[in-house]
């Protein structure tokens, strides 16, 4: 019996001993892991840029099923978030800052334990050099339970690991499934829409749609507006044919309205025209290949581009709606055929009574 009491008596003094030991160690971690990915680091940014893609490749917590995710209507940008919790587990990464195209800062926190991340993204030999940087300090409960599963530093480097491993299989293969397939000559019939004049670099335009987007669609709700189909950019010529894209964002409305002079969103017309119709199912990043193809059946079956019809892309599908780049749609519109006389002696501007105008 004495034997037990002893054996009782060291294991107490034992545990306190490592109680004490756990709670001196400092706490602070600092891990980077980094991984060589064959895509260009443009549509890796737009991919981890938006929480809803996390859950598809992060391990930073667990590969349980049981992880339920939480997302606000922001997934994307500056101030972006999403949380997650298993009943073990709760945490929240936020976005504090980013450049784009180059790098985002992010604010961890995992039951309490905050810590500050970074996700670098820079060119080179054989695609991109994705860095995944993480450092924080953590409380004695977080020091307990590392000390038991092989310290924290072990954890995340593994979970970094995978997390990049899963980000380069997951999004390889959905950026390299697409297809592009030219569908016919089409009507295009007199529509009114709204519009948002932008300009850009071709190689920014994506990211600039993103940010634009919103805009307009908070402006038809704001204004209680009835649109009439998907939203669509117009591009003044040939897309491709200049580094910097002049263009206005649109939606079809379904009644004409009148804006006030100094509102940035106006109101516009597409006049009646015949069109080249291009369907690219799959990332936007393929959408130059899909303007090609299309100029290349207009050259071979020796059709016009009619300079008084409009270049446009129709988003059917984007991201604000589909989380997978896989399942976008963008249809592209060629103008074709002989040029429309524009009426003459119309005035370009209208006097309206001030109770139609929207504000």
């Amino acid at each position: 019996m004495r034997i037990l009491k002893y054996i009782f008596l060291l294991i107490i003094l034992g545990s306190l001993a490592l109680f004490v030991f756990i709670a001196t160690k400092d706490g602070k971690y600092n891990i980077s892991e980094s991984k060589v990915i064959a895509l260009n680091k443009a549509t890796l940014f737009e991919y981890v840029n938006d929480y809803k893609n996390w859950e598809d490749f992060c391990r930073f917590k667990s590969d349980s099923s049981a992880i339920k995710y939480s997302y606000p209507s922001k997934t994307t940008g500056m101030g972006s978030f999403f949380s997650w919790e298993n009943g073990l587990n709760e945490g929240e990464i936020k976005t504090i800052y980013l450049k784009e195209n180059d790098s985002i800062a992010l604010k961890i926190n995992w039951n309490g334990n905050l810590s500050d991340s970074n996700i670098t993204f820079k060119d080179t030999a054989g695609g991109t050099k994705v860095r995944w940087n993480c450092n924080g300090k953590q409380d004695f409960s977080g020091k307990l339970f590392s000390f038991f599963n092989g310290g924290i530093e072990n954890q995340l480097k593994t979970n970094f690991q995978k997390s990049l491993a899963k980000l380069e299989v997951v999004l390889t293969k959905e950026i390299n499934t697409y297809a592009i397939s030219i569908e016919q000559v089409v009507s295009v019939n007199k529509t009114y829409y709204i519009k948002r004049k932008s300009h850009s670099k071709l190689e920014d335009f994506n990211l600039k749609l993103q940010k634009e987007m919103p805009l307009i669609l908070q402006f038809v709700k704001e204004n209680d507006l009835t649109t009439f189909g998907n939203p669509f950019a117009i591009f003044e010529g040939y897309k491709q044919s200049n580094p910097i894209l002049k263009y206005a964002l649109g939606l079809p409305l379904k009644d004409k309205i009148f804006t006030t002079p100094e509102s940035e969103i106006t109101v516009d017309s597409i006049m009646p025209h015949q069109a080249l119709k291009i369907i690219l199912n799959g990332d936007y990043s393929h959408s130059n290949e899909a303007w090609e193809k299309g100029l290349a059946f207009l050259k071979k079956n020796n059709l016009e581009i009619n300079p008084a019809g409009n270049y446009r892309e129709v988003y059917t599908k984007s991201r604000t709606s589909v989380k997978n780049p896989s399942q976008w749609v963008t249809e592209v519109y060629i103008p074709v055929g002989k040029a429309i006389e524009k009426p003459k002696n119309i005035p370009q501007t209208i006097p309206l009574p001030t109770e139609e105008l929207v504000e």
